[in-house]
């Protein structure tokens, strides 16, 4: 079967697997036929899923909720451990804002629609704000440091390892970390056609995945020269391979509590008007029960319960 895998640089596990053949053998072994898209953004993988261009992808929470919410008929296979201290939101340390609700107003960069969206959105809701209390301005994380630094934004949602870059200099600091809101985790899932292949190739799937994220884990140094290499944002090796240490690795079957957290997510992106209708994450549940894999009976069947 043709799998085509969908990676770009906001996914550190399918970069790797991407970009180092021997994480590869799995897949080739069970006699899969994998083809790997190399693009530049996550936003760009609802219109490569819908060419069919892309059949298994991994993006942030968020863009897998907003791609159901457009009609993309899908299902979760794995979702990474809650990366509590991955991404923060900073300001100069010059600044006069303390806390959320300092954002009132305040330009703040951002990648739209990731899962900094959801985390922003989050610590606006907690504080009693919403989507349009702030500017938001879509900024790749390599050019928003400079903004922020430059005075042209006020705020900026950051994550590793440009995070941890960032900090090192002493002229930045944090208001909001975002582990103490939303759990942010990689999440990675397929199209109908992936799912009709059945549970071998699921399994094989996530086995694959697991196996993938064990390697960075395990191999930071090397993780961080791939990264540092392929990517190409002017991060080095040795800064990559810093960041990488704060992330606790590790890709886990898609249970009870990451539905459950996904529908919070879906529902406040509702609320605040970000996505056109509600959106039932129990229909993105697999149809059968996996080896391994927490799995629901009910949810996923081309579109229908």
């Amino acid at each position: 079967m043709k799998i085509s895998i969908g990676a770009h640089p906001s996914n550190l596990t399918l970069t790797a697997l991407t970009h180092y053949q021997p994480l590869q053998q799995p897949l080739t072994d069970a006699g899969l036929s994998p083809e790997f898209y190399w693009y530049p953004e996550g936003r760009m993988m609802h219109a490569l899923a819908v060419a069919g261009k892309v059949n298994v992808i991994g993006t942030g929470t968020t863009r897998a909720i907003t791609a159901q919410a457009d009609g993309v008929i899908l299902a979760y296979i794995g979702a990474s451990k809650p990366r509590l201290s991955w991404s923060s939101i900073v300001v100069p340390a010059r600044s006069d804002i303390v806390d959320a609700g300092d954002l009132d107003g305040k330009r703040i960069g951002f990648i739209e629609g990731s899962f900094q969206t959801y985390f922003l959105l989050a610590a606006l809701d907690r504080v009693g704000l919403n989507y349009t209390s702030i500017h938001g301005i879509n900024l790749k994380p390599g050019e928003s440091l400079a903004a922020l630094r430059a005075g042209r934004i006020d705020a900026w949602v950051a994550m590793d390892p440009y995070l941890s870059d960032a900090l090192e200099g002493g002229d930045i600091r944090k208001i909001q970390d975002c582990g103490d809101l939303i759990a942010n985790r990689s999440v990675f899932w397929v199209l109908s056609e992936v799912v009709a292949a059945g549970p071998k190739v699921i399994q094989t799937l996530f086995n694959t995945l697991v196996a993938t994220d064990a390697w960075i884990g395990g191999h930071l140094g090397q993780a961080g020269e791939l990264f540092s290499r392929v990517i190409a944002n002017g991060l080095s090796a040795a800064s990559w391979t810093q960041g990488l240490k704060s992330r606790d690795w590790g890709i886990l079957p898609p249970d009870r509590q990451f539905f459950t957290e996904q529908q919070a997510e879906a529902d406040l992106l509702f609320k605040h008007g970000l996505l056109k209708q509600p959106v039932d994450i129990s229909q993105s549940m697999l149809p059968f029960q996996l080896d391994g894999l927490a799995t629901h009976t009910r949810g996923y069947s081309n579109g229908r319960t």
